[in-house]
This record gives C-alpha cells, structure tokens and sequence, in this order.
C-alpha cells in the first residue's frame, strides 16, 4: 500500500536527537513552571497529531478494502433473514476493529523504528527495540 508523499523540509542540516537527549529537555520543561504548560499543549498536539495520522491510515485501508475484486472478497449470505443481517454486522464490526488495530500498529511500529534506518515494516527480522523519536519519548510521558 502507498500512501502519498507529503512534502517535508529539506533536513540535511539537521542531526538527529537521541531518546535521551529528548527525555533530558522533556524533563528540563516538566520542573519549570512556564514551560511546563507549554509542554503539555505539545503533548496534546503530538497525541491528535497521531491520532490524525491513525485515521488516515485507518482510512486508507478501508478504501483500499473497498477496491478489492468482488470475486475476492467472501460471498454474502442472502440477507432475507434477521440472523444473517446480525451476522453480517458482526463481520464488518470485526474486520473494522482489524483495520483499526493495523492501523495503529503500522503507525506504532513507525514511531518505535523511526530511528532504525533499516526497519522494513513487510519484514519483523529487521524491527529493533529502538527507542524511537522526540515524538515518542513525548507520548511516552502522557503516560506518567
């Protein structure tokens, strides 16, 4: 699945920061009163910022789906009676917490390999316990 390429500033300028580096300055904002707040509206945007990103993958997905030859897809049941409407709703209830549940692990396994130049998401092997970006040590303190 491709999703389209969102333009990013050109960052050959920039060097990466460690996990570390990102916990030491997330830390320095926590104790200081002013920045704190500031801190915590980052968060918050980092969290919908995500949130965001889940959907549209979520999204793509179901398009994706939607696209699926009809000979490929299973064959409906006739819908004459009330248990196989039932049954039908279940199965899309289901194959929706599927999309959602991919959805946020591609997104979760991104965050987690950001840092892992050779992360391919097709081949687990290639996933390390990477500590991630500024953006996941961010949501990681949500959690404290």
């Amino acid at each position: 699945m491709s999703f389209p390429a969102k333009e990013t500033p050109n960052r050959d300028h920039a060097v990466a920061m460690t996990h570390d580096e990102a916990l030491r300055i997330i830390e320095h904002a926590r104790k200081d009163k002013f920045r704190a707040r500031e801190l915590e509206q980052l968060r918050d945007k980092c969290c919908l910022f995500i949130s965001e990103v889940m959907n549209e993958v979520n999204q793509a997905l179901a398009e994706k789906e939607k696209r699926t030859p009809a000979l490929l897809r299973s064959k409906p049941e006739p819908a004459d009676s009330a248990v196989s409407l039932r049954t039908e709703a279940r199965q899309r209830e289901q194959a929706a917490k599927e999309r959602r549940e991919l959805a946020e692990a591609m997104v979760i396994g991104a965050l987690m390999n950001s840092d892992n130049p050779d992360w391919n998401p097709l081949d687990p092997s290639t996933s390390r316990n990477g500590t991630g970006s500024l953006l996941l040590a961010l949501l990681k303190t949500a959690l404290d």
